[in-house]
Formats: structure tokens, sequence, C-alpha cells
């Protein structure tokens, strides 16, 4: 059975502790002028989202997901709660078959009646990674940088887009891309495994398809290429969301046979 890949577990993130590390500046383009700062790109992407009051205000998240890794369909089941509970539940022909969760201080995973109590070192930090990402990537690796510089002004995809560059606490770098008009966030470049265990690659997540969930646009669509190869990885599809919905904390309980 395939781990669910680590994008699916990354859709999103808050916490607008400002910037700790550095922010560059970038020189001007044509018929783009000035270039304001990262501060400012992150502060309009908020604020295009919907705002850091009416994203602060969706405290769990629920989700239904279809992606299509190399022609391979998984149906997911995501509960996430603030601020970083989460659990995935893979389905196959309508039933159950593997569970991953971040208990806010411990992970598990695995099919039913066979969880890994005591997931492997790589697996554990992808899980808590995933769970720690309850709005978008950017507004979370802002939230634990330690370094962010505004590298300036690329087109990718026939867009504009302002590329900011972040280091995060835990060490990892990422690139991260806003469309110049829209001010959403369109894509996403790191040095990553698809899935843990695997060798790291340079992997592009773009983003689009956003829609309103409680006044808050989320990406309903997310695909991950290989960049240097070019190669299709994941495509994944949100078919349904909802905020608020009550989750219990039993929802993200280690199972009985990890007690």
């Amino acid at each position: 059975m395939k781990r669910p890949s680590a994008s699916l577990r990354s859709h999103s993130h808050i916490c607008l502790s400002f910037l700790a590390g550095s922010i560059g500046c970038a020189t001007t383009a044509a018929n783009v002028s000035p270039v304001p700062s990262a501060e400012q790109i992150v502060a309009r992407h908020i604020a295009a989202i919907g705002g850091e009051e009416k994203a602060g205000s969706i405290q769990s998240l629920q989700a239904a997901t279809i992606v299509n890794e190399n022609g391979t369909l998984h149906p997911l089941f995501v509960d996430r709660h603030r601020p970083n509970l989460l659990r995935v539940r893979m389905m196959h022909n309508g039933e159950l078959v593997f569970t991953e969760v971040y208990t806010g201080t411990r992970s598990w995973e695995g099919a039913p009646g066979k969880e890994d109590c005591k997931p492997d070192s790589a697996a554990m930090a992808a899980t808590r990674h995933a769970a720690e990402q309850f709005d978008d990537p950017l507004i979370s690796a802002i939230s634990r940088a330690v370094n962010t510089r505004l590298a300036g002004l690329v087109q990718l995809g026939g867009r504009n887009l302002y590329q900011i560059d972040i280091m995060q606490r835990d060490g990892s770098r990422g690139s991260y891309y806003v469309d110049v008009e829209t001010s959403m966030l369109s894509r996403v470049r790191s040095v990553r495994p698809l899935h843990p265990g695997q060798a790291g690659r340079l992997i592009e997540l773009v983003l689009d398809d956003y829609r309103p969930v409680s006044g808050v646009l989320f990406p309903f669509r997310s695909v991950e290429r290989d960049v240097e190869s070019g190669d299709l990885l994941t495509v994944a599809m949100t078919l349904w969301a909802e905020a608020n919905v009550p989750i219990g904390p039993g929802a993200y309980a280690m199972p009985a046979s990890c007690r």
C-alpha cells in the first residue's frame, strides 16, 4: 500500500508571526513597478484569500479528495483542526484501507488493526509537517521562517509571479510564487521526496481552482511535477470541503493497539 503523498496532507496554514530573518529587495520589471517587499506581498495574499480575521475563524476543516498518482486513484477523507491535528483516511472500494494521524504530539498510521504506533522518523516528520499546515503553504512557511528573501519577478505558466525564497526553522527551503495580478499563491518549488524514504528531488506544486470555504479561498486542485524531468507525479482534486464541522478529539486519538 502506498502512503499518501506529502502534498495530500499539506494544503493550508495561517499563523502570522512576521518575519524572522532578512527580507531582500528585487529589481523592477516592465509593467510591474515598483516591486513591493516580501512582507507586502504576503499581506496582499492574505487579503486576497479573505483576510486574517476570516481565515483565523476557521478552526476545523473536513474535505473529500481524489488523488491520481500514476493512474491510481486514492479517495481520501481529511479531517484537521487547529493548531496541528490531522487525520487522513484512504478508501478503496468503499472501505477504509489506511489511516494516517497526527495527534498534536505523536503520529500513527496503517491499515485497520495493523496500525504502526511508531512510524520511522521520516514518516513522522512528514505527518507532523502536514499537520502544522492549516491554511496555505506560504503563510505556514512565513510563520516558521528564519530567513525570507524576495528573489524577484519571474514568468511561469505565462503569468508574472513574485518569487519569495524561505528557509524554515526545521531547515527546509522552498520558493513560493505569488501571482502579481491576483495575489494568489500559484506555485511552490522545493527539494523533497515525494514519499518518505524516497530520494529528494525538485518538485513543483501548482495550486489553482480556488474556491471559497466559509469566506476563505482554498485551492481545490493541485498538481505535483518533477521539475527536472517534467514528469507528472500527482493530481489532487478536492470534491467537497466544509469548515468548523464539529470533530471530536477521538478522531485523532491513538488506536487501542498503540496504548
